[in-house]
């Protein structure tokens, strides 16, 4: 039987957090393109999981959304450390992406448990 209650959990932390604003530096305005992308897909996933419409295992590409928001994270580093004026927005990227990146894992996650 799959256990759901840890992706139940990440979810609803999820939810509740707010996407952080938008962000006056050019470089940064590209990257939270790549993140908004990223988070409707994987959002749309998950609501969907939740509602049990969908399957973790009928999520494509879960190994790829991992690897991508890994790189979004790496990218925000390399970014954040070139300004100043943004800190403060560059450190609710951060912890939005860790977010996402909790939440893509724990699809992972059930996906594998399906699949036992």
């Amino acid at each position: 039987m799959t256990d759901t209650k840890p992706f139940r959990q990440v979810y609803e932390a999820f939810r509740v957090l707010p996407y952080p604003d938008y962000p006056h530096d050019r470089e940064l305005q590209d990257w939270n393109s790549h993140l908004l992308t990223l988070d409707g897909w994987i959002a749309g996933y998950a609501s969907r999981i939740a509602s049990g419409s969908m399957a973790a295992a009928e999520v494509p590409e879960v190994s790829t959304l991992v690897r991508q928001v890994g790189d979004l994270r790496r990218k925000l580093d390399e970014i954040a450390s070139r300004l100043e004026e943004d800190r403060q927005l560059v450190e609710k990227y951060r912890s939005y992406v860790a977010a996402l990146h909790s939440l893509i894992s724990e699809i992972g996650a059930l996906e594998n448990q399906d699949h036992a």
